[in-house]
Parts: C-alpha cells; structure tokens; sequence
C-alpha cells in the first residue's frame, strides 16, 4: 500500500490568540472486505484524535518523541489526528497558565478537529502533564469516545496535581506507563487502573524498561499502543 501521508502545519484561534499545530488526515487505507469504499479511500468513520504534550513549563512540546509516536500511531490507523503546541509554546500566544488554561487549548484543538472533519466523534490524548489535560477535559466533553494516556504522573503528583477527579469513565481508557518511570510507578499506575475498572473499561500496558520519556524504548511505546488500541476495539483489556 502506497504511504500517502501528508502533514500540514496550521494555526487556529485559541483563547489567548493563535495556537500552532500539526494535522494528518490519516494514512489512507483499502477499503474492507465487506466494500465500505473503493481502495485507497480513507475511512471516515474513524474519529479524529487531539494530542497533548508534556508540561511546558518543562521544555515539553508538540515535537516529544512520545507525542509524535502516537501521532504516527494513530495517523497509520487512519485517524485524522492533531497535535498542537499549548500557549507560550513554538508559535501558539500566550504563557503557561498554571493547568487550566491549558484545558481552554485543548478545547480550542478539538473545535478546530471538529471542523476540519465535519463529525463531532473524537479522542483525546496525553502524554504525562497532557494527559492530565486530556483527562480533565474529556470528563467535559460528551462526544470524546476514547482517551489514551502517557506517562501519567501518578506518583509524583507534579504541581500538586492528581488523578483524584476521576471518578467515572464514560468513554474507554488506555493507559500505557513504563515500569522505570519516576513520576508514575509500575504500582501506582496499577493502583489507578484497579480504581478506575470499577468505573468502566481501563487497559494498562506496561512498556519494560522504560523511564518516563520512554528513553530508547520508542518501540515498544509504539506496540504496546497498538496492542492496547487492538484490546480496546475488540472489548478486551
């Protein structure tokens, strides 16, 4: 199958002016078996995805290797997909807010990916601070239908922040958290996830030996997504 990816860097309204990011409408891929389209023809059905990066006060950027490996994860699965700088990051105006002005970016990226795909369906995503963003938000947004973490700081509760406000799950979650990572321990990351399938369908996967920024376990980051996507998809954990 021919690659047809094209990445198109684009700036949309935010709350504290322009906000930078990056678009894929996904990897264009054969249409099923059962003719939901000629081949070669993107699935529309698949709902786009908004990432979020790692905490800016701390150099984290749309361009962490660990946001871009979802990226490309998501993109090769068909999905138009978002990444995007938060305020006083790259191009995108304004300076850290403290968390929750970051929530207001986020919610300003999933408006921009609602209009550029006509469908109001989609996920959210985060890696470590972006993933205490995406959760935040998704709890507000009825039409979110699946949430993935990163690296979640469970452990270290960075700013004072915990995962505490998750006290239901109305859409699937996958969580996937190296078993060295200092910010969000093998057992804590457990611990949540033993809370949270009371609430609903949590998939944890654990990637070995890797640190928080998963350091030279990209590979594994990537198969433990698609392994835990696929789980997700058929129901299992």
């Amino acid at each position: 199958m021919k690659d047809s990816r094209r990445v198109e860097s684009v700036l949309f309204p935010g709350p504290e002016g322009v906000v930078e990011g990056l678009w894929s409408d996904g990897i264009e891929r054969p249409a099923a078996p059962s003719g939901g389209g000629a081949p070669g023809s993107p699935d529309l059905a698949l709902p786009a995805a908004v990432l979020c990066h790692p905490h800016p006060a701390h150099h984290g950027t749309m361009h962490s290797k660990v946001v871009h490996t979802l990226f490309r994860s998501l993109e090769a699965g068909g999905h138009p997909t978002l990444r995007f700088n938060f305020r006083g990051v790259g191009k995108s105006a304004g300076s850290y807010s403290g968390w929750y002005g970051e929530v207001d970016d986020l919610a300003a990226a999933v408006s921009y990916a609602r209009k550029r795909t006509g469908r109001s369906r989609l996920w959210v995503a985060g890696f470590s601070f972006g993933s205490w963003i995406a959760l935040t938000y998704a709890l507000r947004d009825p039409d979110v239908s699946q949430v993935i973490g990163l690296g979640l700081p469970v452990t270290a509760n960075i700013d004072g922040r915990t995962f505490d406000f998750l006290d239901r799950l109305p859409w699937p979650l996958l969580l996937v958290q190296g078993d060295h990572d200092r910010y969000g321990s093998e057992a804590d990351i457990t611990a949540l996830r033993d809370r949270l399938a009371a609430l609903g369908r949590v998939t944890l996967r654990i990637v070995p030996r890797a640190d928080h920024f998963f350091t030279g376990r990209i590979e594994g980051l990537r198969h433990a997504l698609d392994d835990g996507l696929a789980a997700l998809a058929l129901g299992g954990d």
